[in-house]
């Protein structure tokens, strides 16, 4: 990118944004400027609220943002999606984890896996933000163990499958149009298969999970799948086995990283704000050294998160990412962005409990960010196995 104005760049010291090529960098400043246009009243009513703001499902689609990695051939670069991934948690982590669902679990899984009949009639909805797709994978039981503990199961009868189990915490399920749901076929090799199952199939019943107090504007659910019933055609042919799945959580996990790292520079540009206008003692808490301390600190976790995810987005296009490497960069960047979001509602005392000044809600988002798409402890372990041959899980 050619220039870049000292606003967009004061989390950016050491300019990684620079590494992208001048079209990708345009995108990237004409991102912003849509989100600019996105009120923050009405996200942070909405959030507290445990409401979806949904009149702002369209203009992420004509940004682009639910949908330019899903087209063949124009795809951009892993970078430029990440550091669109992060200017829009950057704004809102809740809006940056609905798109992540519809635009890359919903989304890939369905490039990745779906016939071309399937590809056709979806993947241009999804991006243009007519269907919004959910990611139907971990149950009440079965979080980071799900691939031996997968309990929802899918057998056939003549041209069709009938889906039996639970689902639980699956983004988007309350009022998206259609989902991915993973299940162990009864009989046969016992193959985990995909279904596209429309979310007003009969059987099908999902519930709101309330009182949760992270990501509130995402409508999580508990589904019940009760002899749901789909056509063969509903089952994504590409896929018989986690290990395939994993190819797709690799690349989400990866898009998580960034997620926590927007969510950090979030919280920082309140921090700043609200140290060089806000006056203490007769001057702006900018002066005070151990404010400056706390901003330098957030700074230093920003950057150390910045530098490891870039490098994983350069390994991924040049298709070198391996699942370690998504594991490592995204337990990182969340447990750095759940260090940053607590110095920076530090630097606004008691201003930084309230919502309208923004630090709280990147304070408590960073908690669900820091344990979806794979525990701490979990990716912890994909790491250790890459680095000691021995695995830990067993």
């Amino acid at each position: 990118m050619s220039t870049t104005t000292t606003a967009t760049q004061i989390h950016d010291l050491l300019r990684f944004e620079t590494l992208l090529d001048p079209a990708e960098g345009a995108v990237l400043e004409d991102f912003r400027t849509a989100l600019d246009s996105l009120d923050d009243t009405t996200l942070n009513r909405a959030w507290e609220n445990a409401e979806f703001p949904f009149e702002f499902v369209q203009p992420l689609a004509e940004s682009g943002q639910l949908g330019r990695h899903l087209h063949t051939g124009t795809e951009p670069s892993h970078l430029l999606r990440g550091m669109l991934t992060a200017e829009l948690a950057r704004k809102d982590a809740s809006l940056a984890t609905f798109a992540g669902v519809s635009g890359s679990l919903f989304g890939l899984s369905v490039r990745r896996f779906g016939s071309p009949a399937q590809q056709a009639a979806i993947l241009p909805a999804v991006a243009n933000g007519t269907l919004v797709g959910a990611f139907a994978l971990t149950e009440p039981g079965s979080g980071s163990d799900i691939a031996g503990g997968m309990s929802t199961t899918a057998r056939r009868e003549g041209t069709d499958w009938v889906i039996n189990g639970v689902k639980r915490w699956i983004g988007n399920a309350t009022w998206g149009h259609q989902a991915v749901v993973w299940a162990k076929e009864q009989g046969g090799e016992g193959r985990f298969l995909g279904f596209i199952v429309p979310t007003d199939t009969p059987g099908w019943l999902a519930e709101k999970i309330d009182s949760k107090y992270s990501l509130r504007t995402v409508q999580n659910a508990h589904i019940t799948l009760t002899d749901v019933r789909v056509p063969d055609t509903a089952r994504l042919p590409g896929v018989s086995s986690f290990r395939e799945i994993s190819e797709v959580l690799k690349f989400t996990r990866l898009e998580v990283g960034w997620t926590a790292l927007g969510n950090a520079i979030g919280a920082f540009d309140a921090a700043l704000a609200h140290a060089i206008d806000h006056h203490q003692f007769g001057r702006p808490l900018a002066r005070f050294q151990l404010v400056q301390d706390l901003l330098v600190r957030s700074e230093i976790n920003i950057t150390a998160s910045l530098g490891v995810l870039v490098q994983a987005a350069r390994l991924a296009d040049r298709d070198e990412l391996q699942e370690e490497h998504a594991s490592l960069v995204k337990l990182m960047a969340a447990s750095q962005a759940r260090q940053t979001v607590a110095l920076c509602r530090e630097v606004l005392g008691g201003d930084g409990i309230e919502l309208e000044n923004k630090v709280m809600k990147h304070f408590m988002d960073a908690e669900a960010i820091y344990t979806f798409e794979g525990t701490h402890q979990i990716n912890t372990l994909i790491v250790g196995r890459a680095l000691t041959g021995i695995s830990a899980f067993v």
